[in-house]
Parts: C-alpha cells; structure tokens; sequence
C-alpha cells in the first residue's frame, strides 16, 4: 500500500549530525516504556496490549519497549525516505507493508513505535493501514524517539526534539561526517 500526501519540510540548521548511542537508545526506551504505562493509567485507558514497530527503524525500540511491557511486538514495514543518506527531504510517498497473517486482531491501547518522526506522513499511512485489524474500541498512541521540529503533529510520547539528522546505533557514521552524541533524555514528552 502506498499513500501520497504533501510532506511538510523536516527542519535541519544543518549544525551536526546527531548519534545516538545503544546505551542512550536502550535507556530512552526504558523511559517510553514506563511513560505509556503510566499515560495509559492517568488517561483511564487500556493498558498497551500490543506494540507495533515500524521497519526497520522502529524495530529494536518496538522490542525493547515490549519486553518492558510484557506485550507481544508486530513489525510493519514502511518507508518515506528515497534515501538514508543525511538531509534528504521527505518524498510524501509513504509506502506501508502490512503482512496481515502475522497481525492479531488489535484491542486495547496499541503502542505503534518509530524511530523518528520526521513529518508524521509514516504514523499516519501505518495507523490507517492498522485501523481495519482494530477492534471498534481499540486506541493507537504513537511513540518515537526523536520528533523532528518540523513536524506538524508530534507523537504521544517521544524523547528528544532535533533540528538535524540524527544517526541511529543500526546505521553506520556517513562517511566524512562527525558526530555529536544525543544526550541521556530526561524525560519523556508527552503530546498535549
């Protein structure tokens, strides 16, 4: 499935290139984890009955996430990037791979999980591809670790704010490129 939208621009000041470490990236986790909990808990809903990760990126943080939670994790393959390489711009194609035999049906509060969010246009393709395995009452609450400051909606719960490319602990250094490592977040932000 593919889905077409006008992209907003993802912001870069172009200052660095961002690196997260394993370490950092483990302990941001951990940090969602127990902020969905408690979000689910304030907010009267469901407690998370499932994680989904969206491919690749969002796959080791959707299994962390997970385990924390005790929940079972589905990976859903999606892309809105041409190119990996550092501030390419976003296509406003989303294209989304849902292999349906490996997804239950979806009830309670679902965790849907990326790595960034760079515009929001890959949330939105993967949870419109979601919403017809869900179960009438089922909520969808999306969690990153980075949002980027250009876009529009942010997720539910995400670590860091960017305003450049950041490179994950699954991406090699591009060549000819320093990094400056993201710091342990101190919190969770929450979407008002």
């Amino acid at each position: 499935m593919s889905t077409t939208s006008t992209a907003p621009d993802r912001v870069f000041e172009r200052h660095r290139l961002w690196q997260l470490h394993n370490s950092v990236m483990l302990q941001a986790c951990d940090l969602l984890a127990t902020a969905a909990g408690q979000l689910t808990t304030s907010a009267g809903m469901d407690k998370v009955s499932a994680v989904i990760g969206i491919a690749h990126g969002g796959t080791t943080p959707a299994h962390r996430i997970a385990a924390r939670l005790n929940v079972q994790t589905h990976i859903v393959r999606a892309s809105h990037n041409a190119t990996d390489a550092p501030y390419s711009p976003a296509t406003g194609t989303v294209t989304c791979d849902l292999d349906s035999r490996q997804l239950d049906r979806l009830t309670g509060t679902v965790l849907v999980v990326d790595d960034i969010c760079g515009t929001g246009a890959t949330f939105t393709a993967v949870l419109d591809a979601l919403r017809p395995w869900a179960e009438p009452h089922t909520r969808f609450l999306t969690c990153a670790l980075c949002r980027n400051r250009g876009a529009p909606t942010p997720p539910d719960l995400y670590c860091w704010d960017v305003a450049d490319w950041v490179v994950f602990p699954w991406e090699d250094v591009p060549a000819g490129h320093s990094t400056t490592p993201l710091p342990f977040p101190k919190q969770v932000i929450t979407r008002d």
